[in-house]
């Protein structure tokens, strides 16, 4: 599934390019996090605990830059939309749009300190592209405004 999906990015990115060269960068920013993430991580044995949870977090992590509903990530995972709630919960101690959240502000916090990536296209390649929203969520889950965390170097 992995492969597939780092495809599927990397062919974005070459659409993109003619016409949007920056959103061809972020394209190939966003797989080579995909890669960076395949490797061991401290949360893998959270997520095994149950099947759907290794679908469901790889789906959210697969299709972050997109629009995702509990409902739909439920339906891929193969369990009731209370169920995939429940095992979020268990697992991670966060609901699965807290999940979400968390996920793409970190990818942000990232992209935001490790790029030269302008804020609209971070803010688009994380999945928040309305740049207020985008504004909001970095102040609410990081502490700043994007600039801010930007110049931060901590």
């Amino acid at each position: 599934m992995q492969v597939v999906a780092l495809e599927r990015q990397l062919r974005q990115a070459l659409v993109a390019w003619p016409n949007s060269p920056a959103r061809a960068v972020a394209e190939v920013w966003a797989a080579l996090w995909r890669v960076a993430e395949l490797g061991p991580s401290r949360d893998r044995t959270a997520h095994a605990a149950h099947p759907a949870m290794g679908l469901a977090v790889a789906l959210i992590e697969a299709r972050l830059a997109e629009p995702l509903t509990v409902s739909e990530i439920a339906k891929e995972a193969r369990v009731s939309h209370n169920h995939l709630t429940r095992l979020f919960r268990a697992a991670t101690g966060q609901t699965v749009i807290g999940y979400i959240r968390s996920r793409r502000m970190t990818r942000a916090r990232h992209r935001l300190r490790a790029s030269t990536l302008s804020i609209p296209a971070i803010a688009a390649t994380v999945g928040i592209p309305d740049l207020q929203a985008f504004d909001k969520a970095c102040r609410r889950e990081l502490g700043a405004s994007p600039r801010a965390v930007r110049a931060r170097l901590t």
